[in-house]
């Protein structure tokens, strides 16, 4: 059997673009005089005799051509280095297989459980943590906030999904975000994008991680 062996990220080389000269001009200028000369005598097989030649016409048609064909080779160019920064990304990855960080999210849900964080940029004394369910308030308490992560206190609320506001001297306090930790279970690539799944079985954006540490 054939020994198998890790892919060194670093071995992985993006793909090569296509270098144009510097007097390049987009044209028939880079077909050789034989082609040229052939796609000309059979455009003439078609035209009148009798019918004065518009010779300018036919090199516009070709100079279009000709960059319908350069467009379409920066358009792979481009797909290529796509396709190889996902795989450097996706192999940078891995390594966050099995950790555990904190998300960002934009409700509270007891259905699938959880522990759910407010993080926040400063330190807050007496900030009002209310837990909404539209306009309804269902829970609210007073909570000193330290800069970083700040557990919520879950109990007592029912089963659903909910909003969280925090409140400082009557008016929304700034800086806070809310979260929930998760472990990430695996790392793959959708549809061109890099996406992380967790233990709950969500798929979720790098973007939104937040918060790497304990609390």
């Amino acid at each position: 059997m054939a020994e198998l062996k890790a892919t060194n990220p670093y071995d992985i080389k993006p793909p090569e673009p296509k270098v144009l000269p510097k007097n390049y001009t987009q044209g028939v200028d880079n077909l050789s005089s034989d082609d040229f000369l052939k796609i000309y005598l059979e455009t003439l097989k078609y035209q009148d005799p009798f019918q004065e030649q518009d010779f300018s016409k036919m090199l516009e048609d070709m100079t279009r051509l000709n960059e319908i064909r350069y467009m379409n080779d920066m358009k792979g160019f481009i797909e290529g280095l796509k396709g190889w920064f996902n795989q450097m990304t996706m192999l940078s990855s891995i390594s966050l297989i099995g950790k555990e960080f904190t998300f960002s999210t934009d409700t509270l849900d007891t259905v699938k459980g959880g522990s759910y964080y407010l993080l926040s940029s400063d330190d807050i004394k007496e900030a009002t943590v209310r837990i909404l369910d539209g306009q309804e308030v269902v829970k609210e308490f007073k909570m000193d906030l330290k800069k970083g992560l700040n557990p919520i206190d879950l109990s007592g609320l029912p089963k659903g999904q909910f909003q969280v506001q925090v409140v400082k001297n009557g008016l929304p306090a700034q800086g806070i975000s809310l979260g929930y930790k998760s472990v990430i279970r695996s790392v793959s690539v959708v549809n061109g994008e890099l996406l992380f799944e967790l233990n709950n079985g969500e798929l979720v954006s790098p973007s939104r991680l937040i918060y790497a540490g304990g609390v």
